[in-house]
């Protein structure tokens, strides 16, 4: 496979640099808050063998494996990446895009650079990958589809390696993404091995090379035990069996038999119906039905290794975790490259096929034109008139691309349309006619076979992931930050934070951003006196996070107190909660509300 260096830079242009911009604009989500909730810790006290679990200071996190805690947390100890949620992000944004570098090369491999970039292109614009507990968030869901992606390219360039050396780098490099998926997200890499070894077993030749290559195997399942194990031998000699207990027992057997949290109940269809309805928001539902189908026909009639990689990759891990009752739509992220690789093949299929038989038809027709019309034939061939055909041919092309990309072109003079291109149709009809009348049958039939595969690609919603790449949503960083200066300079007596939630509930972005404007000062939630008292007396005069049914209580006892006229009050409004701020407090309050809504 040689992948030249113009496409990579065309993949890494379009859609792996993208990950990185606006990485650090909005407040960190909930499981994202736990999991940097944890690196803060690692960072604050030192303990990389146990991070902390959110929402409590000194209670340890063993729900997975702490890899990616010291992966996100080292280089910010060295210095390299900001204590923020950039720096946090940006390992996350680094897997996605590399990742994407593999999905290509693994396109590559199955019908080359084209399959590969339609392939990146339909990922790309499935938003929940990108901004849903994806690969621009400080989750585990990065480093697992890194895992996948890796291993299965590393796995297939093993099974058609040429050499021993070779042979054996695939082999631990196959063996190093399994580890990194595994010490990330723990058994959700099983399934890598799985597939890999299923698919390896039932083709013949690659059969006999497992028996002739079992040292690389052993060496690289020997590489994997001596990465894995120390950790989890050191958590059981810490923790004993409640270790097993929370890891396996808790968080993959109850998830998998019953659940964790009711919401999560789904029956065995949601991954295959949500799927298809989230490639519907692009557009790209059903080339990516038709590129699976295709697909499955090809690699039966070939008995294709690659192909066949590539569907098991897709049915048997959503086949198997469909079984189970929890479900979420990001347990299924690191299965959705073989999809969109489909998708692409079907594409890079189309574009080398379809020309041929539509040039030898079109072909037909030129000829019977000039047959009948033997002066057009002789007119067509001066080279004066031949390079004008030819420079109007292209310039459809062009005006086609351009109104794909770009959507709609018009030039208008004085209010009148001059003109106007919506499509590619009109485009392709002057660039056959005007192709083949120049004698670039060929050429002509092949751009325009391109242009109509574009122009059934999801280019528009392309265009739409930017503006929500540039989203600049962050009020809990942005207050925190702003308290914090206030009570730098506030008496002791305002330092802290006054909590009005029911019971002990506080979510976990809450804690992670609030944790540090402190002491906490808790009451019995709907205490509306105490809010009176922090909000009026100004010698405890303190920010106030209020349950928002609370806050909308106090408003409205407020509003009755002074005759139905609604009450001016410092505000920030956050999910399902309100942070009052009273005296010097309040100028970190966006705006004033004077009628108590949010």
């Amino acid at each position: 496979m040689n992948v030249r260096g113009p496409w990579l830079a065309l993949v890494v242009a379009l859609f792996a640099l993208p990950l990185f911009v606006g990485l650090g604009r909005t407040d960190v989500g909930h499981d994202e808050a736990i999991y940097t909730f944890s690196v803060d810790r690692i960072l604050e006290i030192g303990d990389w063998l146990v991070p902390k679990s959110s929402p409590h200071e000194d209670e340890a996190f063993l729900e997975k494996p702490p890899l990616k805690f010291w992966i996100v947390a080292a280089p910010i100890r060295a210095g390299l990446l900001p204590r923020s949620e950039f720096g946090t992000r940006f390992w996350d944004a680094l897997f996605g895009a590399v990742a994407f570098v593999y999905v290509f090369m693994i396109g590559a491999r199955l019908a080359g650079p084209p399959a590969g970039v339609v392939a990146l292109l339909i990922l790309f614009v499935h938003w929940p990958l990108l901004f849903e507990h994806g690969l621009r968030s400080n989750n585990m869901e990065a480093p697992l589809f890194l895992s996948y992606c890796g291993g299965i390219f590393h796995a297939l360039c093993w099974a058609s390696a040429a050499d021993s050396r070779r042979i054996r780098r695939h082999a631990i490099a196959t063996a190093l993404f399994f580890v990194l998926g595994f010490m990330t997200k723990f058994v959700a890499a099983a399934f890598l091995p799985m597939v890999i070894g299923l698919v390896f077993l039932i083709f013949p030749e690659t059969r006999a090379r497992l028996l002739r290559e079992w040292r690389s195997w052993t060496a690289a399942a020997a590489i994997a035990v001596v990465l894995i194990a120390p950790w989890f031998v050191f958590a059981t000699v810490r923790f004993g069996t409640y270790f097993w207990h929370v890891i396996l027992a808790e968080h993959v057997v109850t998830r998998f038999r019953t659940y964790l949290n009711p919401a999560h109940v789904q029956p065995w269809s949601y991954y295959f119906t949500e799927m298809f309805a989230r490639f519907g928001d692009s557009g790209s539902q059903w080339l990516v039905v038709a590129g699976l189908a295709t697909l499955v026909v090809q690699t039966i009639r070939r008995r294709w290794l690659d192909g066949a990689m590539i569907v098991a990759w897709f049915a048997v891990p959503l086949l198997l975790i469909s079984v189970g009752t929890s479900k979420l739509y990001h347990y299924a992220y690191p299965f959705l490259p073989p999809v969109a690789l489909a998708a692409g093949y079907l594409a890079a299929l189309v574009i080398a096929v379809a020309p041929a038989p539509l040039t030898r038809v079109l072909q037909w027709v030129h000829d019977s034109a000039i047959a009948r019309m033997p002066s057009l034939g002789r007119a067509c061939s001066r080279p004066a008139v031949r390079a004008t055909l030819l420079a109007v041919a292209l310039a459809a092309a062009v005006v086609a691309a351009i109104s794909l990309i770009y959507g709609p072109i018009r030039l208008s003079l004085d209010n009148l349309n001059v003109f106007k291109s919506s499509g590619v149709v009109r485009p392709a009809i002057v660039v056959i006619v005007c192709g083949f009348l120049a004698g670039a049958g060929k050429r002509a039939s092949r751009v325009v076979v391109a242009l109509l595969v574009a122009s059934v690609m999801p280019l528009q919603a392309y265009r739409d992931q930017f503006p929500r790449l540039l989203i600049d949503e962050h009020p809990m960083r942005s207050a925190t930050q702003c308290l914090a200066r206030v009570e730098a300079t506030a008496p002791s007596s305002e330092r802290g934070l006054y909590l009005d939630l029911p019971g002990q509930y506080i979510s976990h972005p809450l804690y992670y951003y609030f944790r540090r404007i402190g002491p906490w000062e808790r009451t019995e939630a709907g205490d509306l006196a105490a809010i009176a008292h922090h909000l009026d007396d100004p010698a405890a005069w303190k920010p106030m996070l209020l349950w928002d049914s609370t806050y909308q209580a106090f408003v409205n006892g407020r509003a009755a107190a002074q005759g139905g006229r609604p009450p001016s009050l410092p505000i920030v409004a956050l999910p399902d909660v309100v942070l009052l701020l009273p005296g010097p407090f309040a100028t970190c309050a966006p705006t004033i509300k004077t009628d108590g809504s949010r």
